[in-house]
């Protein structure tokens, strides 16, 4: 075979090689070159960034928490030097709302929560405190939030007393129609009856030693035992 037959032959496998990987390239072939480079620079640029941790001579370096994978690729670095803080600012932001978004969630089913001090311990039903901060969601409480929760009772018979008792009392006041949905909440209650806070205060005010202050109708005050 003569030096040119050798050529031309050499000359006709790469022509065929070059249209077949233009075929894959095309098709998105996985195993192509330009697959493998993507997803090599798709790992290098998701590296975080700033330096590394070492191990040397017994010793972190440095001490605190740093990563230790390999370290940012040159384009990578300009990325985030030139974007800084983006995309890192979203992230923070997002998750600030989420921890805001959860606080107003909990505050709202707080508001909307009617607890044991709600209820006559005979018969479970509405005291009228409790009557009023239900009639208080009905109006008040944005459609969105407009759900009824009620504390559950030590025993299941009761919890089932309870929110019977309040769905009867909010379809008398709003119609069978528009009563929003009423839920059993497992939860402790986080306040007592103003009653229970009045009788606590008249019990403290009431054992505390003389000399006492005397308080006068006038605005003055005069200690026990002065002239």
């Amino acid at each position: 075979m003569t030096t040119a037959v050798k050529i031309n032959s050499y000359l006709l496998v790469l022509f065929v090689v070059s249209l077949t990987n233009g075929v894959e390239v095309q098709a998105g072939w996985p195993f192509s070159s330009s697959a493998e480079k993507e997803a090599k620079w798709a790992e290098k640029a998701s590296r975080p960034v700033g330096s590394r941790q070492k191990y040397k001579f017994g010793q972190l370096w440095p001490p605190y928490p740093r990563p230790t994978g390999p370290k940012q690729h040159f384009w990578n670095k300009y990325h985030h030097s030139h974007y800084w803080p983006h995309p890192y600012t979203c992230e923070d932001r997002a998750y600030v709302k989420d921890i805001m978004d959860r606080q107003i969630h909990n505050g709202w089913t707080d508001q909307t929560t009617l607890y044991a001090y709600h209820f006559e311990k005979e018969g479970n039903k509405l005291t009228d405190a409790g009557l009023l901060h239900l009639r208080w969601i009905l109006e008040h409480a944005p459609e969105s939030r407009r759900v009824i929760f009620v504390q559950t009772a030590n025993a299941s018979i009761e919890s089932q007393q309870r929110l019977a008792n309040v769905q009867n009392a909010a379809s008398e006041m709003a119609g069978t129609q528009n009563v929003p949905s009423t839920m059993l909440r497992v939860t402790p209650a986080y306040g007592r009856p103003a009653r229970e806070e009045d009788l606590k205060y008249r019990a403290y005010v009431g054992s505390i030693l003389p000399p006492r202050i005397e308080y006068t109708a006038g605005g003055g005050s005069a200690a026990n035992g002065s002239n």
